[in-house]
């Protein structure tokens, strides 16, 4: 019966994650304007922090029992909404990688490419992270590390900005010899 439970439960939780992971977004935005108005707002020092295993050992001994269940609940509900805002962030950067895609210039759709793989990658893993904190949330007592590669998110950033950086350079003229 628990096993049963344990399994629709997890099931649950996958299907809403797959379909956080594939809904659409809202259509006629403009993803790059979007981008610069709602984009880069993680501290991902501030979420090593909280999905640290050493900091949850260091809270273990240094609080009550019932403060640190009561800080470890808040800890992953932040460490939630920090992965669901990188989330946002990948399948936005996956809309300005369409755009980018449009470009005449290889190289630009090049980085598009690299930059749409980046963006699967990174909304792949915080779904695998987001589980990983639901299923702390639901066992506490389980020991799950989250396997959440920041340096996948903080490289996603980097292309972003050589793309967009790449798009408002004026045209180079080329004169042809004739």
């Amino acid at each position: 019966m628990i096993l049963t439970i344990i399994v629709v439960c997890t099931i649950a939780v996958l299907l809403v994650l797959l379909w956080q992971l594939t809904r659409a977004s809202a259509a006629g935005d403009d993803p790059i304007r979007l981008w610069k108005t709602r984009g880069r707002k993680v501290n991902l020092d501030a979420f090593r922090l909280l999905v640290d295993s050493e900091e949850e050992i260091y809270l273990w001994r240094s609080v009550p029992k019932a403060q640190f269940r009561q800080l470890q609940r808040k800890r992953i509900a932040l460490g939630l909404r920090f992965v669901r805002t990188m989330a946002g962030n990948a399948a936005l950067l996956m809309r300005v990688a369409t755009i980018a895609r449009q470009a005449e210039d290889h190289s630009t759709v090049s980085a598009a490419d690299q930059l749409m793989y980046l963006s699967f990658q990174v909304r792949i893993n915080a779904l695998v992270a987001a589980f990983c904190l639901i299923l702390i949330l639901i066992f506490p007592s389980w020991n799950i590390s989250v396997p959440m590669s920041l340096e996948r998110y903080q490289r996603l950033l980097e292309d972003c900005d050589r793309i967009l950086s790449r798009r408002q350079q004026p045209p180079q003229n080329i004169q042809m010899a004739g």
